[in-house]
């Protein structure tokens, strides 16, 4: 009995110290990896991984991310049609280093010459100075990351929508892009097996990197009848730039509006484009403000605005409504 009894406490005793071990070595990776030797790591890289791979690589790690970043525009932003034909069958060459670009660092990046129809994808926003670099300083046996601050500020995101940014930095707004645009929640930032139990949970990016929708709560109408005259106004509310934004597309507003008499018969018409290349595009918190002279007897207006983003022929309701006179 004695004897057994010594077999288990040695059995509990190795299994304690293998948690601690575990344990330790779990907050070594999260929490103190500089301490573990850099030739220990340099057996354990992969050192396809540092010579700016494909994104398909990335993905046999960072699954979620990859399929994320699937459903977005910078996937696609080489291969569109929109992109094919606004760039003339991509001769422009301003179009190419924010649609192809080598590395984003904060400034207008220089475009690639290698795997192009990858758009915008993981290596061109995360592979800095030959090193990958993060949110976090992170170890993974792949590779190790480099925390960046840049990754959650909008100067990042300025190195390609240039305007947008200043735009946005006028607002003065605490909001950054990637508050709005790369919403983020808890979760595993790997999915491979075994990998993905290396680092605790953190918060991560949505790489669709969401376009956001117009509602009637972000722009805000105004409307007054004078005897000659209607006056409309729209206010960008809530979003902390330009709507419609871009540097070069041409996404657009479409303000239509209708008048009739007292038979519901229509007796005039009007029509707004508001687009930053023709510099019609609501400022934010600022009204701007439509007047139009009636010339026959009107018993109500019907105004109605939609939206037309850069890349598609389809405009979507952002709100219609009838006023009375």
């Amino acid at each position: 009995m004695k004897r057994s009894s010594r077999i288990i406490d040695l059995i509990i005793g190795a299994g304690l110290i293998g948690v601690s071990a575990l344990a330790l070595l779990y907050f070594v990776i999260n929490e103190r990896f500089e301490w573990i030797p850099e030739q220990a790591l340099e057996l354990v890289r992969d050192p396809e991984i540092l010579k700016r791979p494909g994104s398909k690589k990335c993905s046999e790690c960072h699954k979620d991310i990859f399929d994320a970043w699937k459903e977005s525009r910078h996937s696609i932003s080489w291969t569109s049609e929109t992109f094919i034909e606004a760039s003339e069958n991509r001769t422009k060459e301003k179009c190419l280093p924010c649609h192809v670009p080598h590395s984003v660092q904060g400034e207008k990046p220089s475009p690639r010459l290698d795997l192009r129809d990858e758009g915008i994808y993981c290596v061109s926003c995360h592979f800095i100075d030959n090193k990958m670099q993060g949110p976090y300083d992170l170890l993974a046996p792949p590779h190790p990351t480099f925390r960046n601050p840049d990754y959650v500020r909008s100067n990042f995101c300025g190195s390609c929508h240039q305007k947008t940014f200043k735009e946005w930095k006028v607002t003065a707004v605490e909001d950054t892009c990637q508050d709005c645009h790369m919403p983020r929640k808890k979760g595993r930032l790997t999915q491979k097996a075994g990998l993905n139990l290396l680092h605790k949970k953190r918060w991560v990016g949505d790489h669709r990197f969401l376009h956001g929708k117009i509602t009637e709560k972000d722009v805000i109408m105004e409307t007054k009848w004078e005897e000659k005259f209607f006056n409309v106004s729209l206010l960008n509310k809530t979003v902390p730039h330009f709507v419609p934004t871009a540097d070069n597309g041409d996404p657009r507003l479409y303000l239509y509006i209708k008048f009739f008499d007292e038979a519901g018969e229509q007796v005039d018409s009007a029509k707004e484009i508001i687009a930053p290349q023709q510099e019609t595009a609501l400022p934010y918190n600022k009204k701007v403000d439509y007047r139009y002279r009636l010339f026959d007897p009107v018993a109500k207006a019907e105004v109605d605005l939609k939206y037309q983003p850069a890349w598609s022929k389809e405009k979507t309701r952002v709100f219609a409504k009838t006023v009375p006179r």
